[in-house]
């Protein structure tokens, strides 16, 4: 028996802070909507979906806390080119580590985001 991740479900306060955020990483975010359910931003990354839901201010109970997330780029340069928008989320530089170059962000939510550096 197999089993793959299919989904990775987060909430975020600021869909559009989210939307800029991941687009900007190199996520190609769109709006989806599950018949009646709330309007969310879903990216599919190979077979995984990330999924945003909106997180209203007064909720906290679904508030997605203590979340790290690792995500393959090209470049760390590419996305610290961005510096202006990025700088206010940098959380740890590049390093290298057993798996590879790594940068880590806190993404609008206080999620932490770490970007594995790979070779195409």
């Amino acid at each position: 028996m197999a089993a793959f991740l299919f989904y990775i479900v987060i909430y975020s306060h600021n869909l559009l802070e989210s939307d800029k955020f991941y687009s900007k990483i190199g996520f190609n975010i769109e709006k989806h909507q599950h018949g009646d359910g709330e309007q969310h931003l879903v990216c599919k990354n190979n077979d995984v979906l990330l999924e945003i839901y909106p997180l209203p201010n007064s909720d906290n109970q679904n508030v997605t806390k203590n979340i790290k997330i690792g995500i393959k780029v090209t470049s760390h340069k590419t996305i610290l080119n961005q510096s202006e928008f990025f700088r206010q989320y940098l959380y740890l530089p590049p390093r290298e580590t057993e798996w590879g170059k790594k940068m880590s962000l806190i993404d609008p939510d206080g999620h932490i985001i770490d970007l594995f550096e790979y070779c195409q």
